[in-house]
């Protein structure tokens, strides 16, 4: 009972999932539903001529090679045609022809139709995907390679096309050609189809043993693809940190293992398709054989003709070749699948962080944290217990060691996280009340990196306000320092900036970002340590970009350089989650607390025992 338990299971489970897939991407397929009828009833025609095909041929064996009798349905065309074998023949010929031209005609339609719906369901699902990936919280992304979700964007969306559109119409087209061949060959000669149709269960119970095995191993194939996809990405983005270290050849070696994983499980699914089409064919060509001697004995017995022996063979041969082809499409449809699960559970995620229900009114910028707490994970607490008033156009710089929870605090402002307990309020409201898209466009962010995207100057300070006139475009980069810079370029700003900005010094790419903060006019701007990594020149002019842009405007600036936050007007110390301490620059000194140690660590390092480590040259 085991092998027919698991039998049903397995062709259960895949008309499930089929169906399934069908179900939940019918958004996708429905728009498209004149193409697919379209190709459906080309397919149907397709169905039509194979059927007809064979005929021509019992034609020129029994009335032209063997002088039978003439007989159709039509009793004045056998009276014409009565011993007119070569006109027999050549119409017999032209029906070939006529019967392939056609057939050529309603395949070539049914592929174009089926592919056009294939193409657009791919782009469709792919956009669907990103825009869904763009919402996911930071959460989610931390925990997830770009690699494996690029892959899931590019090659398992193409496969799903295989499963939604090619294997579901293939099947059907497929199912109505063997059924319409297994009634003719019942009415031509029952027991002749009987044995013939002998291979259908095998068949099937051949799909059922292997469609599972072939789905596990594609599913650990697509896994070991996206961390070889994720390795190279990180590679790629990190090619300077490579060179740097002269790791060339052990990323070589790290991608050759990963490579060979991953060709080991290609080749197990491949063997397996391979073992299940080598069963198929042998099954197959033992039920020709079967049939062909007992249709045989059936010719000398005289219960048959030659000619329809002939047209009964050729409907058993067509009658395989959908079988087959069903073979052939489970096996896609097993490993499509796999690309389906991994689609659909980015599709499933929730993002952590849930749109508002109302939009945000403009914001005068009066900050408020209320018992805030935060953990990514519930053992391990990032802030703790956060009171925080902060009034409208007051600059507030956060300081204190790293992990201290810093830039997680200016994280919870635009929504990029939510407190696990607490509130953030803005101008007394609850910032979860608001949609995301009206909150976020209210606040600028410059982050520590000055990210930039490929495109070129314009494109990339425009970013915060696409709808940016040129004039207000240079004004925002005059304000940034930037100006003149750019108009040292040949193309000034429509100079093309490389991918991360990675052609442009850090001080060019943090005015940039700024630039791009100062066009989008928000009343709250974060700053993630603006001044990280500047030589002295650098550091001046964003310094000067700095006091433009948070006039004001309600500031929150992540510092470790505690020169450039001396003038804010309340600095914020944090340690292990925490505030510890809070006041002016003057006052934190005089207390004589963390703030006094951090800021005589930077500007009255004591000397070492035994003198300095390096001296100075001359």
């Amino acid at each position: 009972m085991a092998a027919p338990t698991q039998l049903v299971r397995e062709r259960t489970r895949g008309l499930r999932l089929s169906l399934g897939v069908v179900h939940r991407f019918r958004g996708e397929l429905f728009p498209h539903w004149r193409r697919l009828l379209g190709a459906f009833l080309c397919s149907m025609g397709y169905a039509a001529m194979r059927l007809a095909e064979p005929w021509p041929l019992k034609f020129i064996f029994d009335h032209v090679l063997l002088g039978l009798p003439l007989w159709t349905p039509f009793p004045g065309v056998d009276r014409a045609l009565d011993d007119e074998r070569m006109l027999i023949l050549g119409l017999s010929v032209a029906a070939i022809l006529a019967l392939a031209a056609v057939r050529g005609v309603f395949y070539y339609w049914q592929n174009v139709l089926s592919g056009r719906v294939g193409q657009e369901v791919v782009l469709t699902m792919r956009q669907r995907v990103f825009a869904h990936l763009q919402r996911l919280s930071l959460r989610f992304h931390a925990r997830t390679s770009t690699g494996d979700l690029l892959t899931r964007l590019t090659s398992d969306i193409a496969m799903l096309r295989e499963l939604l559109v090619a294997s579901i119409l293939s099947l059907v087209s497929e199912a109505v050609i063997l059924v319409s061949f297994m009634i003719v060959m019942l009415l031509m000669e029952w027991r002749l189809a009987l044995v013939a149709l002998l291979a259908i269960p095998i068949i099937f119970v051949l799909l059922a043993i292997y469609s599972g095995r072939i789905r596990d191993a594609t599913r650990e194939q697509r896994r070991r693809e996206g961390k070889l996809a994720s390795r190279v990405q990180q590679v790629v983005a990190g090619i300077h940190v490579v060179q740097m270290f002269a790791r060339e050849a052990d990323e070589d070696e790290r991608l050759g293992g990963l490579n060979k994983r991953s060709l080991r499980s290609g080749l197990k699914a491949t063997r397996l398709e391979a073992q299940l089409n080598r069963a198929v064919e042998l099954s197959l060509a033992v039920a020709t054989a079967v049939t062909l001697w007992f249709g045989a004995t059936q010719v000398m017995a005289g219960r048959l003709t030659p000619g329809e022996l002939i047209v009964f063979v050729a409907y058993m041969q067509s009658f395989y070749r959908p079988l087959r082809r069903i073979s052939r499409v489970a096996e896609r449809a097993s490993k499509a699948s796999t690309c389906v699960e991994r689609v659909t559970e980015v599709l499933d995620q929730a993002p952590d962080v849930r749109d508002g229900h109302r939009q945000a009114p403009k914001l005068r910028g009066a900050l408020s944290f209320e018992g805030v707490e935060f953990a990514y994970t519930l053992e391990a607490p990032v802030l703790r217990d956060i009171h925080l008033q902060v009034q409208p156009g007051q600059t507030v710089a956060v300081v204190g060691p790293t992990g201290a929870g810093k830039s997680t605090l200016l994280s919870l402002i635009p929504r990029l996280y939510d407190p696990t307990l607490g509130v953030v309020r803005i101008d007394d409201q609850d910032i979860r009340d608001f949609t995301l898209k009206s909150l976020r466009d209210q606040i600028s962010v410059v982050p520590q990196d000055g990210m930039l995207f490929g495109g070129d100057i314009r494109e990339n300070i425009a970013y915060g306000r696409p709808e940016a006139t040129d004039a207000e475009i240079e004004a925002a980069a005059r304000a940034a320092q930037i100006h003149d810079f750019v108009m040292s370029l040949p193309d000034g700003y429509d100079t093309p900036v490389a991918e991360r900005g990675v052609t442009l010094s850090g001080g060019q790419r943090q005015r940039l970002a700024l630039a791009r903060a100062i066009i989008k006019d928000a009343p709250i701007v974060l700053l993630d340590e603006p001044t990280t990594g500047l030589d002295a020149e650098s550091e001046q002019l964003v310094v000067a970009a700095l006091e433009r842009l948070l006039e004001g405007r309600t500031a929150i600036v992540i510092a470790h350089r505690l020169a450039t936050v001396r003038g804010a007007d309340l600095i914020l110390v944090m340690a292990e989650g925490r505030i510890v301490e809070c006041g002016r620059h003057e006052e934190l000194v005089a207390r004589g607390g963390l703030y006094r140690n951090l800021y005589h660590m930077q500007f009255e390092p004591p000397d070492p025992v035994g003198g300095p480590r390096f001296a100075r040259a001359g």
